[in-house]
């Protein structure tokens, strides 16, 4: 009796350890993303993943490798001395990180990639040991995930480097853990130590700021050109964390009346030093009249407003300016809005003195299609967001506001005569503007030459360059073309194109289109660019390179390198060891299966990441905020994965058939969510944010509950052979969820998300199928 207690305290520690683990793993992968995106260009932060999920994998073929037989017993002193290790690594590299003289994408790589690593000897050994717990192994691992993926949104309020040593504390507080279960002395004092070590560092931390850490030149961050540039006499003033990114308020002191704000470095906007009066001499306010984001106030009606990402200001100013009676703004940074209405007596109080503007803090789209509201003029002033919104990487880094699907909300939500207007960074972006509103328009049955008079471009000159796009719900009448003509003229601008008009438009293109000389079709076959209209399905905007991106092309053929040695070393080293053995080490079905385990771990780990990549961006819209829909979502996904596995274990028989059958569960709930989610998603739109988070959870539990079922279920049957390679498989599951996650992206790019949750549906109905041909051997 008493050793059964014994047994049942050991377990319990050990599952209370590895979701210790599990919650320091992610949130410490969580922080790398935050810092990466500093440190280099936003889309970087999809590395931070890419590293975490190698180092974790690799980690596995160590621990084959090296490692040794040893009694479970006696293994929670060899675990609680890996966990002291580990615990002390994130916090470690990442100080020399910040250390470092200069910043080289390559040699930060390696540098953080080694506590995933140390982490993921610790993890392959504890599912090696203990494979016979598998499943509640699992439901620990990913319970821990859990919570860790939905605490990080709020730690890092903290700040990225603060969330570093609370991770290494968690791994700390599992590492004593173990010690205490071992009961060996010397073992309890080390991890004692670490603790103590890891406390006194969180009393006087050392600085882990990521802004002091040299930038690539080729980056092109904003912030860290600004500071080099000795003429603006440039400094922070205030420095604020979240999960959505660092943000940055700068002074100059070449130009008192203006601050900067920036997120990750880049994404500057404007603070404006304002005293309530648009006419005043001092200050530059005025001059807004002049710019290409006022224009269209000169003949939109005044009745009310929607600014989408007003950042800080700027585009408040312009619309008070522009005599509208009511202003709505949606900013999606928290941060940025406090700054500014922390700032109030520098920027005249433009977010908190006027009963007529309205600021709240949301995804623009998501905000807009929940809105009934109808607004005279919509405008969106060059709000690209380059700061990564979560932690899967590239694909979070664009947004939905520029999508065919999105055009159509905004046309519902402007009246009669109401306009669209978004100032682009140049003519590239004009054009894809174009296409998305040539597919819209088009499909409601307009000939490409009403759709041209639905349309204006306007260019200033100099600092006011940037373009104007002008899209009108009617289509604009020839008295409207001239008076713009006109107006354009008299501010110095450049009409690119206006309806109408002839022998002045600068953009031969967009003139014959209007014309009908040349189709929109041919003119996106013919470009050197990407031109194709985005869709909600495949959200890229911004990327205007034709076929793969070339950062994510060497990240694909990496991935696709490191999947092959990896297969390549099992398989070899399965052979060499029956050669020896002259097959008589293992029953000889078994010995026939190594090839089978190599497909089925392989194709888990492949088929997870698409679909927890695919499922997780459909949330973002319906949830609103990206930051707290992927922290959700995640929570979803991993608990529900976690209860999977731990239900699983109920099934005492050896085989395999439940996780055949669950894959084929898994296949078919992915295919028939790639038809019915956009349509459920819709419905619920409407209601408010605590009831669209259950109604989540509730859509993503029975896939994720079933996603849960085959990795432990796998591990725990192969766990039984004699030649235990438990570790192998971990490493290839790890190993081919980085392909995984790669793929995903170019899969969204090419063919949409709709096409990544068709393919890893396919995946697992492929483990279903080529399952139950081996199932007589099994």
């Amino acid at each position: 009796m008493e050793e059964t207690r014994e047994n049942r305290l050991k377990l319990i520690i050990l599952l209370l350890g590895i979701s210790t683990i599990s919650f320091g793993i992610i949130t410490f992968e969580i922080s790398l993303t935050r810092i990466l995106s500093v440190m280099f260009s936003y889309h970087y932060t999809f590395l931070a993943v890419s590293l975490a999920l190698f180092g974790l994998g690799l980690g596995g073929a160590l621990t084959q490798i090296f490692h040794k037989k040893i009694s479970a017993d006696k293994a929670f002193g060899t675990l609680a001395l890996t966990c002291s290790i580990s615990s002390l690594t994130p916090l470690f590299f990442a100080f020399i990180l910040a250390s470092a003289p200069g910043s080289n994408i390559i040699s930060d790589s390696l540098i953080v990639f080694f506590p995933f690593l140390i982490a993921g000897v610790l993890m392959a050994t504890i599912y090696k040991v203990f494979v016979s717990l598998s499943n509640a192994l699992y439901f620990a691992d990913l319970s821990g995930a859990a919570v860790g993926a939905l605490a990080a949104s709020f730690m890092l309020n903290l700040g990225a480097s603060k969330v570093i040593l609370l991770a290494s504390i968690f791994i700390a507080i599992a590492s004593l853990f173990f010690a205490l279960t071992s009961k060996r002395k010397t073992i309890i004092v080390v991890a004692s130590a670490s603790i103590i070590l890891l406390g006194f560092l969180a009393k006087y931390p050392i600085s882990v700021n990521p802004l002091d850490i040299s930038q690539e030149d080729e980056q092109e961050k904003e912030l860290a050109m600004i500071l080099g540039n000795q003429l603006l006499g440039a400094k922070i003033v205030d420095t604020r964390w979240s999960a959505f990114g660092r943000t940055d308020l700068v002074e100059l002191e070449s130009d008192p009346h203006e601050k900067w704000i920036f997120v990750d470095g880049s994404a500057g906007t404007r603070m404006y030093h304002f005293d309530g009066n648009f006419s005043s001499s001092n200050s530059e306010v005025p001059s807004l009249k002049y710019t290409t984001q006022f224009y269209p106030y000169y003949f939109a009606r005044k009745t009310n407003s929607l600014v989408i990402g007003p950042g800080g200001g700027l585009d408040i100013l312009t619309s008070l300016m522009g005599g509208m009676n009511h202003t709505t703004a949606v900013e999606v940074n928290q941060d940025i809005v406090n700054i500014v209405r922390d700032y109030s007596e520098y920027n005249g109080g433009i977010y908190t003195r006027y009963s007529n503007v309205h600021v709240y803090v949301d995804e623009g789209r998501s905000f807009i299609r929940r809105s009934t509201q109808k607004y005279d003029i919509i405008m969106l002033n060059i709000p690209i967001t380059k700061t990564s919104q979560g932690t899967v990487g590239y694909a979070l880094a664009e947004n939905y506001l520029f999508t065919t699907d999105s055009f159509m909300d905004f046309l519902d939500h402007l009246n009669e005569d109401g306009l669209l207007t978004i100032v682009a960074h140049g003519r590239f972006e004009v054009y894809r503007l174009v296409s998305i509103v040539f597919k819209v328009l088009e499909d409601k049955g307009l000939s490409p030459q009403e759709i041209m008079r639905h349309m204006a471009v306007v260019e200033g000159a100099g600092h006011s360059g940037l373009p104007v796009f002008i899209l009108g719900k009617t289509s604009f009448t020839d008295e409207q073309a001239r008076f713009m003509y006109v107006k354009s003229r008299g501010l110095g601008f450049v009409p690119a194109y206006l309806p109408y008009i002839d022998g002045v438009t600068l953009d031969p293109l967009l003139k014959a289109l209007a014309d009908g000389k040349v189709s929109l079709d041919y003119l996106i076959s013919l470009a050197p660019f990407d031109m194709r209209p985005p869709t909600d399905d495949s959200p890229f905007f911004y990327k205007f390179e034709r076929g793969v991106p070339p950062t994510l092309l060497q990240f694909m053929i990496g991935a696709m390198a490191l999947s092959a040695v990896v297969s390549f070393l099992y398989v070899g080293g399965r052979r060499r060891r029956q050669s020896v053995a002259r097959n008589k080490e293992l029953p000889s079905h078994l010995n026939k299966l190594f090839l089978f385990k190599l497909y089925f771990f392989a194709s888990l780990g492949l088929g997870f990441m698409l679909i927890e990549i695919s499922l997780i961006q459909r949330f973002i819209l319906f949830l609103g905020h990206p930051t707290p829909a992927i922290a959700a979502s995640l929570f979803s996904l991993l608990l529900a994965c976690g209860l999977g596995s731990f239900y699983s274990r109920r099934w005492n028989n050896n085989k395999l058939y439940n996780a055949f059958k669950a894959s084929l569960v898994i296949g078919s709930i992915a295919i028939l969510y790639m038809f019915t989610l956009p349509y459920l998603l819709n419905v619920f739109l409407s209601y408010d944010t605590g009831l669209r988070f259950l109604f989540s959870f509730v859509l993503i539990f029975p896939l994720g509950f079933a996603m849960g079922i085959p990795f432990p279920t796998g591990l725990r049957f192969f766990g039984k052979e004699p030649d235990n390679d438990v570790a192998w498989m971990w490493c290839i599951n790890g190993v081919f969820s980085v392909l995984g996650s790669i793929l995903a992206m170019i899969i969204a790019m090419s063919f949409g998300f709709s096409g990544v949750l068709l393919l890893g549906g396919l995946t697992y109905f492929g483990v279903f199928l080529v399952g139950r041909t081996r199932a007589a051997m099994l």
